[in-house]
């Protein structure tokens, strides 16, 4: 439950990065607010562009890593070719030993891609944090909220804890109608002193962070009905509900509320409001596409490149390929119609950014010249090895490692083809001679086919 509240989280791990990023979100909050733009959706916009471009090295780690692995492979193949059947231990260190001087080649470490992605996923998780908890990392939002928390438990101070009070409350709440009101209402119910109602300020913020406009108009009805409650505290309140809404509004959406909530309720709302709730998963949809679509057709280009794969494994990964085009999107339009809006404009912002960088760093990788990294690689492995009294290591160009690779491919599938057409020549001289299938008659026809070769040669 605690991943879906708003107030903050307290992980060994993610919370200290999720306090990190608050501080990010805040100081963005406030610098917006510097020309009077005091918007969350504007504000979750420009967090997400500079997150996505501090980690723009650890991107260009990771495409590196994915480019160099697929060029890599050939070499770790035919070293794999080399002791293959061979389990004795000097052996077995002896092809570790290879592979290791393969990968210290190429720059590269075997776990560099998954130790990009254990990086990667704290901070990831982290941004749902903030972002899907906005009042709980923006000070001057929660503000707001303790305000309105503040007012009410100032007017209602003298009636806590009282059974006429809450007699009220479910008497209103009875006749308004709402889980979520039902949720504010028993709170303030069941708080008898101030303590209690410090402790409860967090609940009460989480529970009211998810109101729609609809939501806020009947919170506004039941606590301006309930102990006299009009004049300048009425207003205070109606103030801060105002604030709330103009920070939480993007595109004419509550970010608070998911899109499916607007289509459940769309004789409430203007056409235009319907256009947006729908507009933002697919458009997530369509940009997590776009950047699938890309990310695997490079993967493919890579291992084509690379050396020559068997037809079996190249329809696997085909189907893997198209299959994971058509899911992807698929579940990124379905959370986005689920999930608050918030996390749809993040969801947008953040692929937008990932793809231009992706093509970026795509495009860098492909200019790059793989033998000018392996000789500098190899220059300092050679200097290493020189201090520990080892002889350098030769090195041959890539392009002629993939060719070697290819045509001893090519000579096992045509010694493969070879002995099919003498396992089928040699059935068709047996059935041409013999009718029988006694083994004197398949031990004969075995010796005729044989002395037939041998006087051909």
């Amino acid at each position: 439950m605690n991943f879906i509240t708003l107030t903050k989280y307290d992980g060994a791990i993610i919370g200290p990065v999720a306090r990190l990023l608050g501080h990010i979100m805040e100081a963005i909050f406030s610098f917006t607010g510097l020309f009077g733009i005091f918007n969350i959706g504007l504000s979750i916009i420009i967090f997400t562009i500079v997150i996505k471009a501090l980690m723009i090295p650890m991107s260009i780690k990771q495409q590196k890593f994915t480019k160099m692995n697929a060029i890599i492979s050939p070499e770790i193949q035919m070293i794999n070719n080399k002791y293959k059947g061979k389990k004795d231990q000097a052996s077995m260190m002896k092809r570790n030993e290879e592979t290791m001087a393969v990968y210290n080649k190429y720059g590269v470490k075997p776990t560099g891609g998954c130790l990009q992605l254990i990086i990667q996923f704290p901070i990831l998780l982290a941004l749902y944090r903030v972002v899907w908890n906005i009042p709980a990392y923006v000070g001057r939002m929660k503000d707001i909220y303790y305000n309105i928390i503040s007012v009410l438990s100032e007017k209602f101070s003298g009636f806590m804890g009282n059974e006429n009070f809450t007699k009220l409350l479910s008497e209103q709440n009875t006749a308004i109608n709402g889980d979520k009101i039902t949720k504010i209402t028993e709170t303030f119910a069941n708080v008898s002193s101030a303590e209690e109602l410090t402790v409860a300020k967090n609940y009460l913020v989480d529970a009211m962070y998810a109101f729609d406009a609809d939501e806020w108009g009947r919170f506004k009805d039941i606590f301006t009905n309930i102990g006299g409650m009009a004049g300048s505290t009425g207003e205070t309140v109606s103030d801060s509900i105002d604030k709330i809404e103009s920070m939480n509004s993007f595109m004419g959406l509550n970010l608070s509320v998911s899109p499916m909530t607007y289509l459940s309720n769309i004789a409430k709302v203007g056409i235009w409001v319907i256009i947006a709730a729908i507009m933002i998963p697919l458009l997530s949809g369509l940009i997590q596409y776009i950047s699938t679509k890309i990310s695997l057709a490079q993967q493919a280009r890579q291992k084509k490149n690379s050396f020559k794969k068997q037809e079996e494994e190249e329809n696997a990964f085909v189907q893997s390929m198209n299959t994971m085009v058509k899911i992807m999107p698929v579940i990124s339009i379905v959370f986005c119609f689920m999930f608050p809006t918030c996390i749809g404009v993040y969801w947008i912002i953040s692929s937008l950014v990932q793809l231009i960088i992706q093509i970026c760093v795509n495009n860098y990788m492909d200019k790059l010249d793989i033998n000018d990294v392996v000789a500098k690689n190899v220059e300092k492995m050679n200097a290493k090895r020189a201090r520990m009294g080892l002889s350098p290591m030769k090195v041959t160009k890539v392009a002629n490692i993939t060719q070697q690779l290819e045509e001893d491919q090519a000579a096992e599938e045509a010694r493969a083809k070879k002995r099919e057409e003498q396992i089928k020549a040699s059935t068709e001289y047996y059935k041409s001679t013999t009718g029988t299938g006694r083994l004197s008659s398949k031990a004969n026809m075995v010796a005729q086919y044989n002395e037939k070769n041998k006087n051909k040669k």
